[in-house]
Protein backbone atom coordinates (compact mmCIF):
# COMPACT_ATOMS: atom_id res chain seq x y z
CA UNK A 1 0.00 0.00 0.00
CA UNK A 2 0.85 3.66 -0.15
CA UNK A 3 1.32 4.69 3.49
CA UNK A 4 1.89 8.30 4.51
CA UNK A 5 3.67 8.70 7.85
CA UNK A 6 2.55 12.01 9.37
CA UNK A 7 4.66 13.54 12.13
CA UNK A 8 5.32 17.00 13.54
CA UNK A 9 8.52 19.06 13.62
CA UNK A 10 9.72 21.96 15.82
CA UNK A 11 10.77 23.83 12.64
CA UNK A 12 9.39 24.08 9.09
CA UNK A 13 10.06 20.87 7.10
CA UNK A 14 12.83 20.89 4.46
CA UNK A 15 11.74 22.18 1.09
CA UNK A 16 13.33 19.25 -0.73
CA UNK A 17 11.29 16.76 1.32
CA UNK A 18 14.43 14.95 2.53
CA UNK A 19 13.66 13.92 6.10
CA UNK A 20 16.48 11.38 6.45
CA UNK A 21 18.87 13.77 8.17
CA UNK A 22 16.13 15.12 10.44
CA UNK A 23 14.94 11.81 11.88
CA UNK A 24 18.44 10.38 12.38
CA UNK A 25 18.93 11.66 15.99
CA UNK A 26 17.70 9.46 18.83
CA UNK A 27 14.86 11.89 19.60
CA UNK A 28 13.22 10.76 16.37
CA UNK A 29 13.48 7.04 17.06
CA UNK A 30 9.69 6.41 17.04
CA UNK A 31 9.23 8.00 13.60
CA UNK A 32 12.28 6.27 12.16
CA UNK A 33 11.30 2.90 13.62
CA UNK A 34 7.77 3.10 12.20
CA UNK A 35 9.04 4.09 8.73
CA UNK A 36 11.56 1.24 8.68
CA UNK A 37 8.94 -1.30 9.82
CA UNK A 38 6.49 -0.18 7.12
CA UNK A 39 9.22 -0.50 4.52
CA UNK A 40 10.00 -4.02 5.73
CA UNK A 41 6.33 -4.84 5.23
CA UNK A 42 6.70 -3.84 1.59
CA UNK A 43 4.68 -0.62 1.67
CA UNK A 44 5.51 2.53 -0.25
CA UNK A 45 6.22 4.96 2.59
CA UNK A 46 5.81 8.72 2.17
CA UNK A 47 7.04 10.75 5.17
CA UNK A 48 5.08 13.96 5.65
CA UNK A 49 5.96 16.46 8.38
CA UNK A 50 4.12 19.51 9.63
CA UNK A 51 5.11 22.52 11.69
CA UNK A 52 2.79 25.48 11.05
CA UNK A 53 1.60 25.21 7.43
CA UNK A 54 -1.71 23.39 7.43
CA UNK A 55 -2.55 24.22 3.80
CA UNK A 56 0.58 22.58 2.40
CA UNK A 57 -0.03 19.58 4.63
CA UNK A 58 -3.56 19.12 3.28
CA UNK A 59 -2.39 19.63 -0.31
CA UNK A 60 0.28 16.96 0.18
CA UNK A 61 -2.34 14.47 1.35
CA UNK A 62 -4.56 15.24 -1.64
CA UNK A 63 -1.59 14.95 -4.00
CA UNK A 64 -0.28 11.64 -2.62
CA UNK A 65 -3.72 10.02 -2.11
CA UNK A 66 -2.42 7.54 0.47
CA UNK A 67 -4.25 4.31 1.23
CA UNK A 68 -3.78 5.10 4.92
CA UNK A 69 -2.02 7.69 7.08
CA UNK A 70 0.10 6.42 9.95
CA UNK A 71 -0.64 9.14 12.50
CA UNK A 72 2.33 10.12 14.67
CA UNK A 73 1.22 13.75 15.04
CA UNK A 74 1.30 15.30 18.50
CA UNK A 75 1.41 19.07 17.94
CA UNK A 76 0.97 22.03 15.58
CA UNK A 77 3.35 24.96 16.04
CA UNK A 78 4.74 22.89 18.95
CA UNK A 79 1.38 23.20 20.73
CA UNK A 80 -0.10 19.86 21.77
CA UNK A 81 -3.52 21.41 22.20
CA UNK A 82 -4.04 20.84 18.47
CA UNK A 83 -3.34 17.09 18.42
CA UNK A 84 -6.99 16.10 18.06
CA UNK A 85 -7.58 18.83 15.45
CA UNK A 86 -4.91 17.27 13.24
CA UNK A 87 -6.61 13.87 13.36
CA UNK A 88 -9.84 15.63 12.37
CA UNK A 89 -8.22 16.64 9.07
CA UNK A 90 -7.94 12.99 8.08
CA UNK A 91 -11.62 12.46 8.80
CA UNK A 92 -12.66 15.57 6.84
CA UNK A 93 -10.59 14.31 3.89
CA UNK A 94 -11.98 10.80 4.40
CA UNK A 95 -8.57 9.18 4.47
CA UNK A 96 -8.11 6.11 6.71
CA UNK A 97 -5.60 6.64 9.53
CA UNK A 98 -4.12 4.72 12.43
CA UNK A 99 -4.83 5.08 16.10
CA UNK A 100 -7.45 6.97 18.04
CA UNK A 101 -10.17 9.36 16.91
CA UNK A 102 -10.18 13.13 17.55
CA UNK A 103 -12.90 12.67 20.18
CA UNK A 104 -10.93 10.02 22.09
CA UNK A 105 -7.76 12.12 21.98
CA UNK A 106 -9.64 15.14 23.33
CA UNK A 107 -11.22 13.15 26.17
CA UNK A 108 -7.92 11.60 27.24
CA UNK A 109 -5.84 14.76 27.00
CA UNK A 110 -8.11 16.46 29.53
CA UNK A 111 -7.56 14.48 32.73
CA UNK A 112 -10.79 15.83 34.21
CA UNK A 113 -12.83 14.68 31.20
CA UNK A 114 -11.27 11.23 31.51
CA UNK A 115 -12.40 10.91 35.12
CA UNK A 116 -15.96 11.98 34.30
CA UNK A 117 -16.26 9.41 31.51
CA UNK A 118 -14.96 6.59 33.73
CA UNK A 119 -17.27 7.38 36.66
CA UNK A 120 -20.34 5.39 35.45
CA UNK A 121 -18.12 2.37 34.80
CA UNK A 122 -17.12 2.08 38.47
CA UNK A 123 -13.45 2.54 37.62
CA UNK A 124 -11.42 4.08 40.43
CA UNK A 125 -9.35 7.23 39.95
CA UNK A 126 -7.97 9.88 42.33
CA UNK A 127 -10.39 12.59 43.43
CA UNK A 128 -9.33 15.98 42.12
CA UNK A 129 -9.93 19.70 41.68
CA UNK A 130 -9.23 21.62 38.47
CA UNK A 131 -7.68 25.09 38.71
CA UNK A 132 -8.46 27.03 35.51
CA UNK A 133 -5.61 29.23 34.38
CA UNK A 134 -5.42 32.33 36.56
CA UNK A 135 -7.68 30.94 39.31
CA UNK A 136 -6.20 29.70 42.59
CA UNK A 137 -8.93 30.46 45.12
CA UNK A 138 -10.50 27.03 44.99
CA UNK A 139 -11.21 24.75 47.91
CA UNK A 140 -9.12 21.56 48.19
CA UNK A 141 -10.12 20.76 51.77
CA UNK A 142 -12.37 17.93 50.57
CA UNK A 143 -9.35 16.16 49.11
CA UNK A 144 -7.12 13.91 51.16
CA UNK A 145 -3.51 15.12 51.34
CA UNK A 146 -0.89 14.55 50.02
CA UNK A 147 -1.82 15.69 46.52
CA UNK A 148 -0.26 15.64 43.08
CA UNK A 149 -0.39 18.92 41.15
CA UNK A 150 0.20 18.78 37.40
CA UNK A 151 -0.84 20.36 34.09
CA UNK A 152 -4.37 19.38 33.13
CA UNK A 153 -3.62 18.63 29.47
CA UNK A 154 0.10 17.84 29.18
CA UNK A 155 1.57 14.42 28.39
CA UNK A 156 4.82 12.50 28.84
CA UNK A 157 5.04 13.73 32.46
CA UNK A 158 5.61 17.31 31.33
CA UNK A 159 5.27 19.55 34.38
CA UNK A 160 5.59 16.68 36.85
CA UNK A 161 8.49 16.96 39.29
CA UNK A 162 9.14 16.03 42.90
CA UNK A 163 7.65 19.45 43.78
CA UNK A 164 4.36 18.23 42.28
CA UNK A 165 3.91 16.18 45.46
CA UNK A 166 2.39 18.56 48.03
CA UNK A 167 1.34 18.00 51.62
CA UNK A 168 -0.27 21.32 52.51
CA UNK A 169 -2.79 23.68 50.96
CA UNK A 170 -0.21 26.47 50.66
CA UNK A 171 2.22 24.17 48.84
CA UNK A 172 -0.61 23.08 46.55
CA UNK A 173 -1.49 26.64 45.57
CA UNK A 174 2.17 27.51 45.02
CA UNK A 175 2.54 24.60 42.62
CA UNK A 176 -0.70 25.58 40.84
CA UNK A 177 0.73 29.07 40.28
CA UNK A 178 3.88 27.50 38.81
CA UNK A 179 1.85 25.36 36.41
CA UNK A 180 -0.20 28.39 35.33
CA UNK A 181 2.82 30.61 34.73
CA UNK A 182 5.30 28.13 33.25
CA UNK A 183 2.97 26.00 31.14
CA UNK A 184 0.22 28.55 30.46
CA UNK A 185 -2.44 25.94 31.08
CA UNK A 186 -5.00 24.79 33.65
CA UNK A 187 -3.77 22.72 36.58
CA UNK A 188 -5.24 19.71 38.31
CA UNK A 189 -4.67 18.73 41.93
CA UNK A 190 -5.50 15.11 42.67
CA UNK A 191 -5.08 12.81 45.62
CA UNK A 192 -1.77 10.96 45.64
CA UNK A 193 -2.28 7.20 45.50
CA UNK A 194 0.47 5.26 47.21
CA UNK A 195 1.30 2.08 45.32
CA UNK A 196 3.03 0.44 42.38
CA UNK A 197 3.37 2.35 39.09
CA UNK A 198 1.82 -0.01 36.53
CA UNK A 199 1.44 0.42 32.75
CA UNK A 200 -1.24 -1.52 30.88
CA UNK A 201 -1.02 -1.47 27.08
CA UNK A 202 -4.16 -2.30 25.12
CA UNK A 203 -4.35 -3.16 21.42
CA UNK A 204 -7.17 -4.10 19.11
CA UNK A 205 -10.36 -2.92 17.50
CA UNK A 206 -13.48 -4.98 18.12
CA UNK A 207 -11.59 -7.54 20.18
CA UNK A 208 -9.17 -6.05 22.71
CA UNK A 209 -5.98 -7.60 24.04
CA UNK A 210 -4.17 -6.35 27.16
CA UNK A 211 -0.44 -6.87 26.76
CA UNK A 212 1.79 -8.08 29.63
CA UNK A 213 1.96 -5.40 32.31
CA UNK A 214 4.99 -3.16 32.75
CA UNK A 215 6.11 -1.37 35.91
CA UNK A 216 8.40 1.50 36.90
CA UNK A 217 10.45 0.58 39.97
CA UNK A 218 12.58 2.79 42.22
CA UNK A 219 15.45 0.79 43.73
CA UNK A 220 17.54 3.54 45.36
CA UNK A 221 14.90 6.01 46.50
CA UNK A 222 15.19 6.97 50.20
CA UNK A 223 12.62 5.45 52.52
CA UNK A 224 9.54 7.64 52.67
CA UNK A 225 10.30 9.54 49.47
CA UNK A 226 7.25 9.45 47.16
CA UNK A 227 7.71 7.29 44.10
CA UNK A 228 6.02 8.47 40.92
CA UNK A 229 6.85 9.09 37.27
CA UNK A 230 8.28 12.60 37.09
CA UNK A 231 9.63 13.97 33.81
CA UNK A 232 13.17 13.18 34.95
CA UNK A 233 12.20 9.70 36.13
CA UNK A 234 10.96 8.97 32.60
CA UNK A 235 13.47 10.71 30.37
CA UNK A 236 16.68 11.70 32.23
CA UNK A 237 19.11 8.80 31.95
CA UNK A 238 21.50 10.12 34.62
CA UNK A 239 18.66 10.71 37.06
CA UNK A 240 17.33 7.21 36.44
CA UNK A 241 20.78 5.72 36.97
CA UNK A 242 21.37 7.68 40.18
CA UNK A 243 18.10 6.59 41.79
CA UNK A 244 17.93 3.09 40.33
CA UNK A 245 14.80 3.77 38.29
CA UNK A 246 14.04 1.05 35.78
CA UNK A 247 11.06 -0.14 33.76
CA UNK A 248 10.46 -3.85 33.76
CA UNK A 249 7.66 -6.40 33.59
CA UNK A 250 5.33 -6.26 36.57
CA UNK A 251 6.22 -9.17 38.81
CA UNK A 252 5.32 -10.68 41.11
CA UNK A 253 1.68 -10.19 40.14
CA UNK A 254 -1.22 -12.22 41.49
CA UNK A 255 -3.04 -13.71 38.46
CA UNK A 256 -6.37 -12.56 39.89
CA UNK A 257 -5.08 -8.99 40.19
CA UNK A 258 -3.68 -9.16 36.66
CA UNK A 259 -7.09 -10.25 35.35
CA UNK A 260 -8.71 -7.42 37.30
CA UNK A 261 -6.35 -4.89 35.71
CA UNK A 262 -7.13 -6.38 32.30
CA UNK A 263 -10.87 -5.94 32.83
CA UNK A 264 -10.40 -2.34 33.95
CA UNK A 265 -8.09 -1.54 31.03
CA UNK A 266 -10.52 -2.94 28.46
CA UNK A 267 -13.49 -1.18 30.09
CA UNK A 268 -11.67 2.16 30.09
CA UNK A 269 -10.53 1.67 26.49
CA UNK A 270 -14.11 1.12 25.34
CA UNK A 271 -15.63 3.84 27.54
CA UNK A 272 -13.28 6.47 26.12
CA UNK A 273 -13.82 5.36 22.53
CA UNK A 274 -10.19 4.43 21.97
CA UNK A 275 -9.12 2.46 18.93
CA UNK A 276 -6.03 0.64 17.70
CA UNK A 277 -3.68 1.10 20.63
CA UNK A 278 -3.41 2.96 23.93
CA UNK A 279 -1.65 2.77 27.30
CA UNK A 280 -3.11 3.22 30.78
CA UNK A 281 -1.01 4.51 33.67
CA UNK A 282 -2.26 2.85 36.84
CA UNK A 283 -1.61 2.71 40.56
CA UNK A 284 -1.90 -0.61 42.36
CA UNK A 285 -2.25 -0.24 46.14
CA UNK A 286 -1.19 -2.71 48.83
CA UNK A 287 -4.87 -3.71 49.06
CA UNK A 288 -4.89 -4.49 45.32
CA UNK A 289 -7.11 -1.53 44.52
CA UNK A 290 -6.52 -0.31 40.96
CA UNK A 291 -6.64 3.41 40.17
CA UNK A 292 -6.49 4.85 36.66
CA UNK A 293 -4.13 7.84 36.77
CA UNK A 294 -3.95 8.65 33.09
CA UNK A 295 -4.97 7.22 29.71
CA UNK A 296 -2.67 7.74 26.72
CA UNK A 297 -4.06 7.38 23.18
CA UNK A 298 -1.44 6.69 20.47
CA UNK A 299 1.46 6.15 22.91
CA UNK A 300 5.15 6.11 21.99
CA UNK A 301 5.94 3.46 19.37
CA UNK A 302 9.73 3.41 19.47
CA UNK A 303 11.12 -0.11 19.42
CA UNK A 304 12.57 0.29 22.93
CA UNK A 305 9.47 1.57 24.73
CA UNK A 306 7.28 -0.13 27.36
CA UNK A 307 4.51 -0.57 24.80
CA UNK A 308 6.62 -2.48 22.29
CA UNK A 309 8.41 -4.50 24.98
CA UNK A 310 4.98 -5.61 26.21
CA UNK A 311 4.03 -6.62 22.67
CA UNK A 312 7.23 -8.63 22.30
CA UNK A 313 6.46 -10.50 25.53
CA UNK A 314 3.13 -11.40 23.90
CA UNK A 315 5.08 -12.83 20.91
CA UNK A 316 4.28 -9.86 18.67
CA UNK A 317 7.38 -8.58 16.90
CA UNK A 318 7.78 -4.87 16.30
CA UNK A 319 7.04 -5.24 12.59
CA UNK A 320 3.96 -7.35 13.35
CA UNK A 321 2.75 -4.69 15.80
CA UNK A 322 3.04 -1.94 13.19
CA UNK A 323 1.22 -4.15 10.70
CA UNK A 324 -1.61 -4.77 13.18
CA UNK A 325 -1.97 -1.03 13.84
CA UNK A 326 -2.25 -0.38 10.09
CA UNK A 327 -4.81 -3.19 9.70
CA UNK A 328 -6.97 -1.85 12.54
CA UNK A 329 -6.77 1.64 11.05
CA UNK A 330 -8.13 0.36 7.76
CA UNK A 331 -10.98 -1.46 9.48
CA UNK A 332 -12.17 1.45 11.62
CA UNK A 333 -15.47 2.96 10.50
CA UNK A 334 -14.69 6.66 11.02
CA UNK A 335 -17.58 8.13 9.05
Amino acid sequence: MKVMVAFDLPVPPPEDGNFARIITPDDWRPTRNVIEALQKLGHEVIPCAIYDDIVSFIMKIKEVKPDIIFNLLESFRMDRHFESHLASIFELLRVPYTGCSPTAITLCKNKSFTKRILTPHHIKYPRSVVFPKGQIKLNVKKLRFPLMVKPLMQESSDGIAQRSFVETEDACLDRVKTIHSHFMTDAIAEEYIEGREIYASVIGSTRLHVLPLREMIFKNFPEGKPRFATFKAKWDREFRKKWGITNTFAHPMDPAVERKIGRIARAAFRALGLSGYARLDLRLTDNNDVYVIEVNPNPNLSNDDDFTYAAQRANITYTQLINKIVTWGLKEERW
